[in-house]
């Protein structure tokens, strides 16, 4: 009987693969499964998408909640949080965004999971008070220290203002969401880390950048 591993890709817009104002969607847990099942060829690996867009992680968006219920629903092995961007546009504190994330990341956590935390990827706009609580609540993340708790520098991995204009075109739809090759990456990134993490052992506890 095969070995099974089960992967819960959660957050907003970006986690749902929103693109073309939301006409399609392209999600990155598609790249995410192609990458890893060479690594575990034997394993029958799931990924389940729960992306809503436009959610927040701060009252009053339904971060928390969904997290709750889809915990409830199904055991995963490992849940990948994307969240904040959201927040950060609607003037939500930086703590306020690490408190939220928090409390999501302790509901996958204590029903069995490991979380594979996301920083935050750049946008389009470039307003020095975005990008500062931005980087602020990335440094969170990556600081962030628990058992079974690993944290992916997806902001490192996916730059827009340092990038080329060719890649810009080719990654990002509208300035902030992505295209399907955008997400692809995104799936791509996501998955070699995580193949490092699954083939070799690894702390119980890791915090993570991108080369």
């Amino acid at each position: 009987m095969a070995e099974k591993l089960s992967i819960l890709c959660f957050g907003n817009s970006l986690t749902a693969g929103y693109y073309n104002y939301g006409e399609h969607y392209h999600p990155y847990a598609e790249k995410l499964k192609e990458i890893l099942q060479p690594v575990l060829p034997t394993t029958e690996i799931t990924t389940d998408v729960a992306g809503l867009p436009g959610d927040l992680v701060c009252s009053p968006g339904s971060f928390v909640s969904r997290i709750s219920e889809q915990t409830i629903k199904k055991r995963y092995d490992w849940v990948i949080f994307l969240g904040g961007t959201n927040d950060i546009g609607y003037g939500k504190s930086s703590e306020d965004i690490y408190a939220g994330l928090k409390k999501s990341w302790m509901m996958a956590l204590t029903s069995g999971a490991k979380v594979l935390a996301l920083t935050i990827p750049e946008c389009a706009a470039k307003f020095a008070c975005i990008d500062k609580k931005r980087n602020e609540v990335n440094r969170l993340i990556l600081a962030h220290q628990e058992d079974g708790f690993f944290a992916f520098d997806l902001h490192a991995a996916i730059p827009y203002h340092s990038a080329s204009k060719e890649f810009q075109n080719r990654i990002f739809d509208d300035g902030l969401h992505l295209t399907p090759s955008g997400y692809d990456l995104m799936g791509q990134v996501i998955g070699e880390y995580m193949a490092g993490l699954l083939r070799f052992s690894a702390p119980s506890a890791s915090s993570c950048t991108a080369e």
